[in-house]
């Protein structure tokens, strides 16, 4: 789901470290993402937070928030060194 640029690049360390913060074609697939997977578990499992079916729906909503805070943080902390 990444852009061509991280579609080309072998994963590596450095290139994950490369990547992170700067790619906002990511930033916005996970900003989607999120935001779907948080209004999908609120609309469908608010009600039953301990089914199965309702877990994993937390857990990748927290993987795509959390990515996607790593992302932000990364980038304003590259926007304030320049």
């Amino acid at each position: 789901m990444g852009c061509n640029l991280c579609k080309n690049d072998a994963f590596s360390q450095q290139a994950f470290k490369n990547k992170i913060g700067r790619c906002r074609q990511c930033m916005w697939q996970l900003a989607l993402l999120s935001s779907l997977s948080w209004g999908a578990w609120w609309y469908f499992y608010q009600d039953t937070p301990t089914v199965v079916e309702s877990i994993t729906l937390i857990f990748a909503a927290s993987a795509f928030s959390l990515l996607l805070i790593a992302h932000l943080i990364t980038a304003l902390s590259r926007y304030l060194r320049q």
